[in-house]
């Protein structure tokens, strides 16, 4: 079954790879305003294909319809990079990712294609570039989908939100989507201390031998809820005013969370 699913991405991965080199030349030729609005909805695509080759079943709970226009930050909780294929199935959405993802095998080419906008996060300097190119991508309509710990987690605590992307979405003047993921089952089994890390990627796990790993699940189910909006005008665009809506925003994706969410399934791990 791993070399099926494997052999169904490489050849998906290739189309898709080939029309997106399409879609940007096209949008050239033809100086179609709003590059990173296009190409959104057509990651949405390939990532849809993506987590249904991985059977990967998603309840959402709340209003995912709003984000269809397109213009918002999306932020959300960080286990690895499964969470992005989940997010971008369900919304048109450009990433932030840090610099390391570059160099990861067929990952690193297609996330650069796609417009993701890297942060590298041992030279602080680079930052302000990054957020301009966050901006950037919101005037021309496109959703960003920013993971503002910093790092994937074992979800047994989220980290404190960093706050210097969150100068993007200030300065741009958008509304902050905030969003919880809670990992449910792998194998029909309750996610716990002892299977997470076959979904989970962290703390320098390497890409290449978790996915091939990733690749012999079945089923994996995941929920996710959309919280309450988040209107930056609310705050000041300083280091003050970043902070406060990083722990804003970190309260609300926390929620309920801590409760019986993103802890609760630990509880027996």
């Amino acid at each position: 079954m791993r070399w099926i699913k494997l052999t169904a991405i490489l050849s998906l991965w290739l189309f898709f790879f080939g029309v997106l080199a399409i879609v940007h030349l096209s949008i050239s030729v033809l100086r179609l305003p709003n590059r990173w609005k296009i190409v959104s909805r057509y990651i949405r695509g390939f990532t849809s294909l993506m987590r249904r080759i991985l059977n990967i079943k998603i309840t959402v709970e709340g209003d995912a319809g709003q984000l269809e226009a397109g213009g918002y930050v999306i932020i959300s909780n960080h286990f690895g990079y499964l969470d992005g294929i989940i997010l971008g199935s369900l919304f048109p959405v450009i990433f932030v990712s840090k610099t390391e993802v570059k160099r990861w095998p067929l990952v690193g080419q297609w996330t650069t294609l796609c417009g993701t906008v890297f942060i590298n996060r041992q030279k602080k300097g680079l930052i302000p570039l990054a957020v301009n190119e966050i901006s950037r991508r919101l005037k021309e309509g496109a959703n960003i989908l920013l993971f503002p710990e910093g790092s994937a987690t074992n979800g047994e605590r989220m980290l404190p939100f960093q706050t210097a992307p969150l100068a993007a979405p200030l300065r741009s003047g958008a509304v902050i989507v905030p969003i919880t993921l809670a990992y449910q089952s792998i194998e029909e089994q309750p996610v716990s201390a002892a299977n997470r890390d076959l979904i989970y990627c962290y703390d320098g796990m390497d890409f290449a031998p978790h996915f091939l790993k990733l690749l012999t699940l079945r089923k994996v189910e995941v929920t996710v809820t959309i919280r309450q909006k988040v209107d930056c005008s609310r705050y000041e665009d300083n280091s003050a005013g970043r902070k406060r809506l990083a722990e804003d925003c970190y309260i609300r994706i926390l929620g309920p969370a801590s409760k019986s969410g993103l802890h609760a399934e630990f509880a027996n791990g």
